[in-house]
């Protein structure tokens, strides 16, 4: 199952203090609920886990994270997510590209492009609920990422999935007309 995603949001950060960020991926990981770096095999290269339970459906991975491309003058990031489910029932890859922009105010506005590939027990489900749950889980980044920037601590509550909102994007979309 395939999936494509675009999304976007806007901060009231400087790019360059969003950059710095956005480049540090341990910064980056503690914003995504779910997501955890485990170890970094070399420069741009590491080894994380995803894991995420809503409702009937759980899903964890061994992934490999790597920053494939950064392009400091244009400001845009491509990163790829590579997982494994560890039970041995399906695998993910995701291509994320970023790019980064200054608003009219000196904010910033980050453009999101995600081809998301799914195989096994979660691609069952398929693209709508894939979607609808992306757009949790980016709602979720974006409000972490936010207090980030401001100074606020992540909170463990912060970085579990919100199962409620989960569970009512499954249930969206698997009643939902396609």
């Amino acid at each position: 199952m395939k999936a494509n995603l675009v999304k976007e949001f806007e901060v009231n950060q400087q790019p360059e203090i969003v950059w710095r960020y956005l480049i540090n991926p341990e910064e980056v990981v503690e914003c995504v609920p779910g997501v955890s770096i485990d170890e970094k095999i070399s420069e741009g290269v590491y080894k994380g886990k995803v894991g995420m339970k809503f409702g009937p459906i759980s899903a964890n991975y061994n992934a490999d994270i790597i920053y494939d491309d950064i392009d400091e003058v244009n400001q845009k990031i491509k990163m790829i997510g590579k997982g494994v489910d560890t039970k041995g029932m399906g695998n993910a890859e995701m291509e994320l590209n970023l790019n980064l922009s200054t608003r009219e105010d000196g904010g910033s506005h980050v453009d999101a492009v995600m081809d998301v590939t799914i195989n096994g027990k979660i691609a069952q489900f398929g693209s709508r609920v894939v979607q609808d749950v992306s757009n949790q889980l980016f709602k979720q980044f974006v409000a972490n990422f936010t207090k980030k920037l401001e100074g606020e601590e992540i909170t463990a509550s912060d970085q579990n999935v919100n199962a409620g909102g989960m569970i009512k994007s499954v249930v969206k979309g698997l009643f939902s007309k396609k």
